[in-house]
Formats: structure tokens, C-alpha cells, sequence
């Protein structure tokens, strides 16, 4: 740092009265340094501040954060289910934005549901075109839309290589969970795949022109047990990495589907039974609604969209977002950064938007 100046005089004509005794105030005492000199400070040596006596300009300087302990990751949610044009590279600008440690994100990133192969390849070029602009790392979690078909998983694994997985970050501890194992089968949904196929296209018409009708059919949607899917495989997988990695901080649950809105759900009792009485989060995605639900004093949450539809017609957790996670030695804090509240350095005019109040514009693959 350049040092400031050294204060100057000017000379000038003599003045008797700069000569007399002056007066005695109350004044505070002088620097015991020149304002030119920086030392580290009292309360923390990781900051150097020029000498001001005993009164300071500035606050407690140890309620800084101690770093490299602490880190932050963003949660990307929601890019399709219906993506809205856009939305998803603005979660990507915005995280760009913040530049945390890594991103996540947690499932629903192309379209899916088809068996044609050339049309999961174009889905995917398109996703990792989008993703490219991301300047941090990025972890995933497999959604419904990206693996609801064997060609489709054998693609993610082709691609990606593992549906689930888990890895350590500054002795924090993340567990990457596939709830499609397997994937709820059409049969299962009470269809065929033509029927499905045509209730996607009657899905989007009524989006598109009627979408207080659509909303009316599914502003419950968040409700209730989803037909997540564990293999014992990988609910044992999920035992031995929490058993090995007992050392940690903080675990982290990462998913697509809310498992833990089924208490009953035999592989939720037993990820319950093995975490124990260590410190944990739950993140999922799925129903692009946002809701906080505390479990034994645990953080479950269910995180709202970035970029896929609306599932109801209440406002309340329906918002486009990234979730940022700050770890802390007292846990996890976070912050739900919607997007179009978050303005870039040239700034700009910010409107306020309403629930459903624009039309929304549809991303459409060609899919069928």
C-alpha cells in the first residue's frame, strides 16, 4: 500500500498569538505512530491499520471470518420440468457473480424422458454449453428428467460416471444421493410412454394458454411422500461413507427428490440411523416450490426453481434462485438469491416482478 502523505506546513508571517500558552481541553492524546506507519491490529493481525489511539474508526475486528476454515458453495436447482428461457444462465451469471468455492447442482438439467438417444446427446450439448460459462467447479445430482430410462442412465454414466458419490471439502463431508434407483417407470405413473408423451404436450398448451388451469391441478404438488427410489446398494453405500468419514464437521445430503416427506420410507430410516447424532443438512429439489422443514433440530430444504416451471399458483417459495451455503465453525448459513433482485456492476433499473405476473417462454426440446 502506498503510504499516505506526510502532513506539510506553510510558512507565513510570525502571529503573536500562535506564541501563547494554549488553553487545556479535554482533547484525546496524539497517535503514539505516524498515520503513515500500518501495523497489524490488536484483534487481528490478518489486518494492518494505521495507529488511532484508543478509540478506532472501524468495529471488532475479530468478528471476521477466520479463513481458509470457512468456504461457500451455491446450489443451482431446477433447470427443467418446462424450463423457462433463460433462467438457468442467469443462475449461472449470478453464481459467476458471488464465484463461491463450487457449485452443485441438483438434478432436472435437460428435458429427458425419451429413448432417442440423438435427442439425449443434443440435450446434454446444451446443458454443458450453459455450464461452460460457470468459473467454479461443478458437482451433480441426477434428476428425474436426466436418468427416467435405462438409455438414459447408461448416458449419465457414459458421461459422468457415477450416479452417486460422495467427497470431502475443508472436513466437511458431502454425500451425493441418486433417488432413481431405479427410475419410476412409466407403468408405475399408470401409462404408456405415448401417454405420457401427450400429457407433456397438453401440460405445456395449458402453460402456455390457460395457466391458472394448469396451476389448479397442481398446487399441491409439493405435498406428500415422492416416489424416490435407493437400491440397497446404495443405502449401504451411504452407511460405510458416513461410517468412515466420522471425523467430519458437517455432513451435507445432497438429492433430487425430498425423500424425508415419507418419515415412513424405509431408506430415509435408515440414512436417519446412520447419521446419528452428527451435524447435517438435506438439500433436494424436485417440486420448484422452496420450503424449510427442521427434522430433530436438522435442516431438511427443498429448494425452489432455476429455470423449470411453476408448480403452484401461491408466491410463497416460488422464485428463481440459487442457494448460497456458507460453512462456518458454527455451521452452515444460507442465503436464497433470487435472481431477478440481483443487479451486476453496471446496475440497471430493478423492477419488482410478481408471482406470474409476465407470460412465461418455454425452452422446447424435441424430445418425441
Amino acid at each position: 500500500m502506498t503510504p499516505l502523505p506526510e502532513p506539510t506546513a506553510t510558512a507565513g508571517p510570525a502571529d503573536p498569538a500562535a506564541t501563547a500558552e494554549a488553553p487545556t481541553t479535554d482533547a484525546a492524546p496524539a497517535p503514539e505512530a505516524p498515520l503513515t506507519t500500518l501495523s497489524p491490529a490488536a484483534t487481528n493481525a490478518l489486518f494492518e491499520v494505521t495507529h488511532t489511539g484508543t478509540k478506532t474508526p472501524f468495529t471488532d475486528l475479530s468478528t471476521a471470518p477466520t479463513r481458509p476454515q470457512e468456504f461457500t458453495f451455491s446450489l443451482l436447482t431446477d433447470r427443467t420440468g418446462f424450463a423457462r428461457t433463460g433462467v438457468f444462465q442467469r443462475g449461472i451469471e449470478v453464481t459467476n457473480m458471488f464465484r463461491p468455492d463450487f457449485a452443485v447442482q441438483i438434478g432436472d438439467s435437460i428435458e429427458g424422458y425419451t429413448e432417442d438417444l440423438e435427442k439425449i446427446v443434443g440435450q446434454w450439448e446444451e446443458f454443458d454449453a450453459i455450464t461452460d460459462e460457470l468459473d467454479v467447479p461443478l458437482f451433480r445430482v441426477p434428476g428425474n428428467h436426466d436418468i427416467s430410462n435405462p438409455t438414459m442412465r447408461e448416458e449419465w454414466l457414459r458421461r459422468h460416471g457415477a450416479l452417486y458419490y460422495a467427497f470431502r471439502y475443508r472436513n466437511v463431508l458431502f454425500v451425493v444421493l441418486d433417488t432413481q434407483d431405479p427410475p419410476q417407470s412409466f407403468e408405475d405413473m399408470g401409462m404408456t410412454a405415448e401417454q405420457f408423451a401427450d400429457l407433456e404436450t397438453t401440460m405445456l398448451t395449458t402453460l402456455e394458454e390457460d395457466p391458472d388451469s394448469f396451476f389448479a391441478g397442481h398446487d399441491d404438488a409439493a405435498d406428500g411422500p415422492m416416489p424416490a427410489n435407493f437400491s440397497e446398494e446404495q443405502i449401504r453405500f451411504f452407511e460405510e461413507t458416513v461410517e468412515a468419514n466420522q471425523d467430519v464437521d458437517w455432513t451435507f445430503g445432497l438429492m433430487h427428490m425430498p425423500v424425508w416427506q415419507d418419515r415412513e420410507n424405509a431408506a430415509y430410516q435408515r440414512f436417519r440411523a446412520a447419521l446419528g447424532e452428527r451435524d447435517f443438512t438435506m438439500f433436494a429439489g424436485h417440486c420448484h416450490n422452496y420450503r424449510r422443514e427442521v427434522i430433530d433440530g436438522r435442516d431438511h430444504i427443498l429448494l425452489s426453481s432455476t429455470g423449470g416451471v411453476w408448480t403452484t399458483s401461491n408466491p410463497e417459495g416460488s422464485w428463481d434462485h440459487v442457494a448460497l451455503v456458507q460453512m462456518t465453525p458454527n455451521g452452515p448459513r444460507i442465503a436464497n438469491v433470487v435472481l431477478d433482485e440481483v443487479l451486476g456492476v453496471d446496475g440497471g433499473t430493478y423492477i419488482p416482478k410478481k408471482h406470474l405476473e409476465e407470460p412465461m417462454v418455454f425452452e422446447v426440446a424435441d424430445k418425441h
